[in-house]
């Protein structure tokens, strides 16, 4: 295929096939993988461009999908945001989503962009039956939010969009990864599930991921001038007991990537 790709490594614990219509993101999120993997600088890499031919290769690439009667769900996307300041311009994602509608093929967002990309909530809640609406939920302190990720929308943005998203009937999930601050994330599941109102949860699924390319380039060099401590085993594992606890109390679907899987075997469960 073209443009649509399978992920490989821990990318493909989150989906089986995935798309990106750009190069590089403006979010400046420090802990981001993809950064490094463009062996570029992170001045360098908040500078997104859109990808040479990328509509045309799409659609060819999802016309084959669809008479191959492939289902695999399509992500956008893992390397960039596929709401970034380009978007706004360019509507490549919108784009992408009316060709995945028009070919009846599944796709999930993934985006820390919030209020930006509830956008094309209207495409989506045309066929809710093929999409998934998802955002990343890493920090509950706007503090640590505006340090780590200092151009995505805040996390308030980002739980209205999500709300905005089930109100209109689109499926709902949540990347928490990386878990950055183990207690931060437990506040964030419990933001997600409302009960302060006492009224259903918003998110359908709950993905969770550890933090795991300590030492690479410009992260390493960002942590040591904050001062970052990761955490000791003994808060991993309490907080692999505390998330799966909580979410199995409140129903909710919820995978643990493989790089977390330990701290559960650790504390006598599994999922």
């Amino acid at each position: 295929m073209r443009i649509i790709y399978e992920p490989r490594g821990r990318a493909g614990e989150y989906g089986k096939l995935a798309a990106n219509g750009f190069n590089k993101c403006n979010h400046g999120c420090h802990y981001c993988f993809n950064q490094g993997l463009a062996h570029c600088s992170y001045e360098d890499f908040l500078k997104p461009s859109v990808r040479k031919g990328v509509l045309e290769g799409f659609r060819k690439d999802c016309r084959e999908l669809a008479a191959a009667g492939d289902q695999r769900e399509i992500l956008l996307s893992f390397t960039t945001d596929p709401y970034n300041e380009l978007e706004d311009q360019y509507r490549i994602t919108r784009e992408m989503i009316g060709v995945l509608i028009e070919n009846g093929l599944h796709y999930t967002v993934l985006t820390k962009a919030g209020r930006k990309s509830t956008v094309d909530f209207d495409l989506m809640a045309t066929r809710p039956d093929l999409c998934r609406y998802g955002t990343t939920l890493t920090f509950y302190d706007p503090a640590d939010r505006r340090l780590w990720e200092p151009n995505a929308a805040s996390t308030m943005e980002r739980l209205v969009a999500l709300m905005g998203a089930k109100k209109r009937g689109i499926p709902t999930w949540v990347s928490m990864e990386p878990v950055i601050y183990p207690k931060q994330t437990i506040d964030l599941i419990v933001a997600t599930l409302d009960l302060v109102h006492k009224r259903p949860g918003f998110v359908d699924e709950y993905r969770i991921g550890g933090f795991n390319h300590i030492g690479q380039g410009h992260l390493q060099e960002f942590i040591e001038s904050i001062g970052y401590q990761y955490p000791p085993e003994a808060e991993w594992i309490e907080f692999a007991r505390k998330a799966k606890t909580l979410l199995d109390k409140h129903g909710c679907r919820y995978i643990f990537k493989k790089d977390l899987q330990p701290y559960l075997q650790a504390t006598g469960v599994t999922c």
